[in-house]
């Protein structure tokens, strides 16, 4: 059997010209786990939209200092 020897850097030129769907499929590949992570990252995204909103606050709107405040004043409510 042939064993090729590839630099790292060339691999990594390699996939960063894949598709987008292909570049998922190599991520799935070495982050077994990337579904539960997007899933994360998704509720998180809503419900800092809903905490936004139930503060009078669209999440769309603010600037990423404001975003940022927000989260901090979240994070250390008690």
């Amino acid at each position: 059997m042939l064993t090729l020897t590839v630099p790292e850097a060339q691999l990594v030129e390699w996939v960063q010209q894949l598709s987008p769907a292909n570049k998922r499929k190599v991520l799935r590949a070495l982050i077994p786990a990337l579904d539960d992570y997007e899933a994360l990252v998704a509720y998180g995204s809503e419900r800092v939209r809903a905490i936004a909103a139930e503060r009078g606050l669209n999440w769309e709107m603010l600037t990423d200092p404001q975003r940022e405040e927000l989260v901090d004043a979240i994070l250390h409510e008690q």
